[in-house]
């Protein structure tokens, strides 16, 4: 009898200690396996996404033991534009630095950051201000997730200007004009209200068609417009800073999740680490690529009233974006000016 209840105690310890060893097994198998995030972004080598990206790389590698390994690639390697983002979707790579204009067919709201003067036209506020909305950092990261993107961060790569052939100091200047756009209904409609011909062409093959005379002008940060040597057949720089040309870095989300725990939060502290960092990137590359156009175009300074009617005319496209683009897109548009409001008043009394 008493090696009847002995067998019969073993035989109830048995799978207890079996699924005991193989949480352990499993532990250790995770422990060891190797994850791969094969990332894409919109620059070319040593920009700033580029430079950005090789060093989230660096330091996640570093934290991970390794068990984190990343692959690079430059714009036009793995594709260029809504290409990235398709790679994304289909899990071919897991994340991609690419512009939210790039996802607007897929996430309509991502587009209210293409609105002309709406954000700060510092670069510093714009920063901060990105840091705490709750727009860029609960709302839309949730309506990405709907599609199967991990919006991680928001940053501006800097704030964009018009590189062009014809001098333009008031809406009226732009009529007619061929401008090279992101293929993106919302920016497309910003340069209507220019009454331009906004002209979609891909990034990669913008400098021959300035220098085809197949588009009259292009819109960038300056550190891009430099990167991307424009200015080599461009006349005019005009100093806009009609938008903050933002920077979203997004993660299949999908393979996110079957990360284990601990790797998540290396990833989601480390991104959290690299805003700062960002923002000294793209300052220090503007600054030169400042002077670099100063030495070659002609730099073109808006007065305050130039700027005002290009205001004026950009407010007719917020209405288009709150009347068209349907009920959640015009609530985040609303919510977001909000917030903009709050942060101005913070702005002005830490001025005070």
């Amino acid at each position: 009898m008493k090696n009847i209840k002995t067998m019969i105690a073993l035989g109830l310890a048995l799978p207890l200690l079996w699924a005991c060893g193989s949480d352990g097994y499993e532990s250790a198998s995770n422990q060891d396996k190797v994850y791969t995030f094969k990332v894409t972004h919109e620059e070319y080598a040593d920009t700033v996404p580029d430079l950005y990206a090789k060093e989230l790389a660096r330091r996640v590698e570093e934290k991970s033991n390794g068990r984190i390994e990343f692959e690079v690639f430059q714009v036009g390697q793995l594709g260029v534009g809504v290409d990235l983002i398709d790679h994304l979707l289909t899990g071919a790579t897991q994340m991609a630095i690419v512009s939210p204009g790039n996802v607007a067919t897929i996430v309509p709201e991502g587009q209210v950051f293409a609105l002309h003067y709406l954000l700060p036209t510092d670069v510093k506020a714009a920063y901060d201000f990105l840091a705490q909305s709750e727009v860029a950092n609960t709302d839309l990261p949730a309506i990405y997730a709907e599609k199967n993107l991990k919006l991680m961060d928001l940053w501006p790569l800097g704030s964009s200007n018009w590189l062009t052939k014809e001098k333009v100091q008031e809406p009226a200047d732009f009529e007619g004009m061929a401008f090279r756009t992101m293929d993106t209904p919302l920016i497309v409609k910003n340069y209507e209200a220019y009454n331009a011909n906004p002209t979609p062409i891909s990034y990669t093959d913008v400098y021959s068609g300035l220098q085809l005379n197949m588009i009259s002008g292009a819109e960038n940060p300056l550190g891009a417009l430099v990167d991307m040597k424009w200015f080599e057949v461009q006349d005019y720089l005009i100093m806009s800073n009609h938008i903050m040309y933002l920077e979203g870095v997004f993660i299949n989300n999908e393979y996110f999740n079957k990360l284990p725990e601990d790797l998540q939060k290396i990833l989601s502290e480390t991104i959290d680490e690299m805003h700062d960092y960002a923002y000294e990137l793209q300052k220090k590359a503007n600054e030169e690529a400042g002077q670099i156009l100063a030495a070659n175009v002609e730099l073109v300074n808006l007065t305050d009233d130039q700027i005002d009617s290009f205001k004026a005319e950009a407010k007719t496209v917020r209405s288009f974006f709150k009347n068209n683009m349907g009920e959640r897109p015009a609530e985040i548009l609303e919510k977001l000016e909000a917030e903009l409001r709050d942060f101005e008043q913070q702005q002005d009394a830490s001025a005070g």
